[in-house]
C-alpha cells in the first residue's frame, strides 16, 4: 500500500493499490484509490497502461465517521481492471484536482501470472454462457445485395429473435440503425412469428421492414441494436449467471435490461458514374416510368392550369427531388405540390406526383413547357431518361369590361334630383312580398337572435370550466389524501416494528410522489430504473435521484435478497423517509 499526502492540503490523504495485487491472466482485479479528508469526486484521467483494461466507470463508495472525537471523511473509487497479458504492470503517480487543489495519486503495481487448468476452464465455461446468451436473443437484417449505389434506396428486413424459454417481458425499443451512412424510414408496428426454428430452439420473432437509403459512397459497416427486458433472480453479480438454468419464475425476481445486437455487416457503397450522366439527372435512382395530365386544356388569359406530373415505380422516393422546367416567356409556373402514393412504409414503391400550378401570360394556342426526368437504374447500371408529352393549350384573349353609364367618381354624393323616396318607388305582380318602408338595415345588436347565439355558448364555456375546476380540486384533494394514509401506514408499521411492510409502503409512497410528477396513469407499476428516469425528466436534483436510487436498492435487499434486519433502525429510515418525500414535489 502506497500513500501520499499534499503539501498544501496535509489533511488530504490519497492511496492507490490493486486488490489483489496478483491475478492470473484469466482473472481481474480492482484498481482502488483511496482519499481522505474529502468526499468531493476528483478530476483526472488515469494514464493508459498496455497491457491492462482499466474501467472508466468506477464503483464510489462515501462514508463519514467519528474517530476519538474527530471527523474522518473517506471516499473509495474502485475501477474494475481485467489483465490481457502476462507481466508485472505499474501504473506511475499521476496527478488529480480534489476541491480545486493538485494532489498526486502514487503509482501502483500489479503482478498478472500465467492461467491455471481451473482458470481456463472458467474461461471456457463463460465464453460458452455468452455465446448461449447471444443465441437467447439476436437481431438478424438481409439485404438484396451486397452493394448499393450511392443515393439508391432499398428494402431491408429486420429481425428481432426472442428465445421462447427466456423470461423476457417487453421490447424497450426497435432496432436503432448503427451507422450514419445510411438513411432509414421509421420502424413500425413489428410483424410477430412464432415457434421459428434456428440453432434448434424455438423463439419468436419481430420483423420490420424499412426503406435503406445509402448516403455516402466507400466500404461502410451497417449494424442493429435494440435493448429488452428480461426477469431474472436476485444476484447483483451478473445480469443473471447462466440464463438457460436459472428459474426466475420461482419466487421474486428482478427485471434487467440486457443489449441485443446483430453482427456488423461491410457494405459497398458505390459513386455513381460520371460518364453519360445527362444534364438533367438531380439525383433519382430506380426503374421508373411518367405520366402527365393537365386538367382543362381551354381557359382564358391569367386563369390558373394544373399540371400532375407522376413518377412510379421502386426507387428512392424519399430523397427524389421535383423536376424543373426549362424557361418559359408564355407561363408563369409556381413551386409544385408533392404527394405520395404506395409503401408508406418502405417509401420505395409507389407513385410521386408532382402538381404545378402554371398560368398563361399570353393568348393563343400554345404548349405546356416539357417536363424532362432522367435517372440511373442499378440493375442495367446506366442512365435513362424520359420527358413528358406535349400539351396543347388554347388560351383565348378574354373580355375588357368597360362602363358607358355611370363615370361617377367613387364617393361622390347622388344630386338631389336623382335621390328617390319610397313614394316614388312600386311593386310588380311578378316581385310579389312584403313592402319595406326602408333599405337602411338595422344594427346587429338590436337583434335579440344575435344575443340569444352569444349567450348560450358563453353560458356552456363557463359550465365546463366550472365542472374541471371542480373535478381537478377534487384530484388534488385525492392526492393529499392518499398521501396521508401512506404516511398513517408508515407510522403504524414503524410503531409495530415490521420493517418489511414499512419498505414496501415506504416504496408504494415514492411511487405515488414520481407519478405525479409525471402524471404517470399506473404510477405503482414503475420498475426502480424507470423511477429513476422519471426524476431525471423532472430535472430533479442529482443528490436527491442518488439517494432515491440507494433507496430503491435497498428497498429490493430487503424484499427479497434476505438481508439480516436486527441491524436496522427503523426510527432514522421514518426520519430520512419525510425528508426524502418532502423533496418529491
Amino acid at each position: 500500500m502506497l500513500t501520499a499526502s499534499s503539501g498544501q492540503q496535509p489533511q488530504v490523504q490519497i492511496e492507490a493499490y490493486f486488490e489483489p495485487s496478483a491475478v492470473t491472466l484469466s482473472n481481474s482485479s480492482a484498481y482502488k484509490i483511496i482519499i481522505q479528508g474529502s468526499q468531493n469526486s476528483p478530476k483526472g484521467s488515469i494514464p493508459n497502461v498496455p497491457g491492462l483494461e482499466i474501467s472508466n466507470n468506477p464503483k464510489t463508495f462515501r462514508k463519514v465517521s467519528l474517530i476519538n472525537g474527530v471527523t474522518s471523511i473517506k471516499l473509495e473509487l474502485s475501477f474494475s481492471t481485467r489483465p490481457t497479458q502476462k507481466g508485472i504492470f505499474t501504473i506511475p503517480a499521476w496527478p488529480i484536482m480534489i476541491d480545486g487543489q493538485p494532489q498526486t495519486v502514487p503509482a501502483a503495481t500489479l503482478r498478472v501470472l500465467a492461467p491455471t487448468q481451473l482458470d481456463i476452464e472458467n474461461q471456457q465455461k463463460q465464453n460458452q454462457q455468452q455465446q448461449d446468451l447471444k443465441q437467447a436473443a439476436f437481431i438478424e437484417f438481409s439485404m438484396p445485395r451486397e452493394y448499393v449505389y450511392e443515393g439508391e434506396t432499398i428494402v431491408s428486413n429486420v429481425g428481432l429473435f426472442l428465445w421462447d424459454r427466456m423470461p423476457f417481458t417487453r421490447i424497450e425499443n426497435a432496432p436503432v440503425k448503427q451507422s450514419e451512412a445510411f438513411s432509414a424510414t421509421e420502424f413500425g408496428q413489428p410483424a410477430e412469428k412464432r415457434n421459428v426454428i434456428k440453432y434448434n430452439k424455438n423463439y419468436t420473432s419481430y420483423s420490420w421492414k424499412i426503406g435503406l437509403t445509402s448516403t455516402t459512397s466507400g466500404n461502410h459497416s451497417l449494424s442493429y441494436h435494440s435493448s429488452v427486458r428480461v426477469r431474472t433472480n436476485n444476484k447483483r453479480s451478473t445480469p443473471f449467471n447462466s440464463p438457460f438454468f436459472n428459474d426466475p419464475f420461482f419466487g421474486f425476481g428482478r427485471e434487467e435490461s440486457i443489449k441485443v445486437s446483430s453482427e456488423n455487416k461491410l457494405i459497398e457503397v458505390r459513386p455513381l458514374p460520371k460518364s453519360g450522366r445527362p444534364s438533367q439527372f438531380n439525383g433519382a435512382v430506380g426503374a421508373f416510368k411518367i405520366r402527365s395530365k393537365i386538367d382543362r386544356d381551354h381557359v382564358s388569359l391569367g386563369d390558373p392550369v394544373r399540371l400532375t406530373f407522376s413518377i412510379s415505380g421502386k426507387g428512392n422516393f424519399t430523397s427524389m427531388p421535383a423536376p424543373s422546367f426549362e424557361k418559359n416567356k408564355d407561363f408563369k409556373i409556381g413551386p409544385p405540390a408533392f404527394s405520395f402514393q404506395g409503401d408508406m412504409q418502405t417509401k420505395f414503391e409507389g407513385t410521386q406526383n408532382f402538381e404545378y400550378v402554371i398560368t398563361p401570360l399570353t393568348p393563343g394556342l400554345l404548349k405546356v413547357p416539357t417536363l424532362y426526368f432522367s435517372y440511373f437504374d442499378p440493375d442495367l447500371e446506366k442512365y435513362q431518361s424520359i420527358s413528358s408529352v406535349e400539351h396543347p393549350l388554347r388560351v383565348d384573349p378574354g373580355e375588357k369590361w368597360v362602363d358607358q353609364g355611370n363615370t361617377r367618381s367613387v364617393g361622390e354624393a347622388v344630386p338631389s334630383s336623382k335621390r328617390f323616396t319610397t313614394q316614388d318607388l312600386f311593386q310588380t305582380e311578378s316581385e310579389p312580398g312584403v313592402w319595406q318602408n326602408t333599405f337602411i338595415s338595422s344594427s346587429l345588436l338590436q337583434s335579440i337572435a344575435f344575443w340569444i347565439t352569444q349567450i348560450i355558448p358563453l353560458a356552456a364555456f363557463c359550465l365546463l370550466l366550472f365542472i374541471g375546476l371542480k373535478k381537478r380540486y377534487r384530484g388534488v384533494q385525492s392526492h393529499k389524501q392518499q398521501e396521508i394514509t401512506f404516511l398513517k401506514d408508515l407510522k403504524k408499521y414503524l410503531s409495530y416494528n415490521d420493517s418489511k411492510k414499512f419498505f414496501r409502503c415506504y416504496r408504494s409512497i415514492i411511487q405515488f410522489k414520481v407519478g405525479l410528477l409525471q402524471s404517470h396513469p399506473n404510477p405503482y407499476a414503475l420498475s426502480s430504473d424507470e423511477l429513476i428516469e422519471l426524476l431525471e425528466k423532472a430535472n430533479k436534483e442529482k443528490d436527491l435521484i442518488s439517494k432515491v436510487r440507494l433507496l430503491l436498492i435497498k428497498f429490493d435487499d430487503y424484499e427479497f435478497a434476505g438481508v439480516d434486519q436486527k441491524t436496522l433502525n427503523l426510527k432514522e429510515e421514518f426520519r430520512q423517509a419525510l425528508k426524502i418525500i418532502k423533496k418529491l414535489k
